[in-house]
């Protein structure tokens, strides 16, 4: 066999095995494993103010994962955010939060299929509680401004800004 053969041959093996080392990575699902009382402040969830975080925990069990409306200050859980859902991942790194700058509303981002765009869904902030300001969940257009924010904040594990309650294992940010 040729020189030229053999690089004819050996170049489309790489390219599908870098292809398909970047696919998995680009798809993988983003899984964490809370302690039972582990609340973790998902990407840009900390209200401007300093008043509000929204938080991942999943309690055992495999559809027991929730986004959370939570006092930044003292932890304490204000509201289950129900209307996020479904969603793939259970890691608080691949959730995003876009606060309004006095922190009355929050827009939060998230991936919900592999194979489908993210989805949106905006709250009205109060100490009492959110109240969703779209009846349901959006799914979003590939080219929208959402979508750019999340490719940047949420498309890579990065350190959570407040953790609350007890990790499970050590953490490693």
């Amino acid at each position: 066999m040729s020189k030229l053969s053999n690089i004819k041959f050996i170049l489309p093996v790489l390219i599908v095995i870098l292809t398909s080392c970047f696919s998995a990575q680009l798809f993988a699902t983003a899984e964490y494993d809370y302690g039972a009382d582990e609340y973790i402040t998902i990407a840009k969830g900390l209200s401007p103010d300093g008043s509000f975080a929204i938080t991942a925990h999943k309690d055992y069990g495999v559809d027991n994962f929730h986004l959370y409306l939570t006092n930044a200050r003292t932890g304490r859980r204000i509201a289950t955010l129900q209307e996020v859902d479904p969603t793939l991942d259970t890691a608080a790194f691949a959730f995003g939060a876009i606060w309004s700058d006095e922190s009355s509303s929050v827009t939060l981002v998230w991936r919900w299929s592999r194979h489908n765009s993210l989805k949106s869904m905006t709250y009205k902030i109060s100490q009492n509680g959110a109240l969703p300001i779209t009846k349901k969940s959006i799914d979003l257009d590939i080219d929208s401004k959402l979508v750019d924010f999340w490719s940047k904040n949420c498309s890579g594990e990065s350190p959570t800004e407040k953790r609350f309650g007890t990790p499970k294992n050590k953490p490693e940010n």
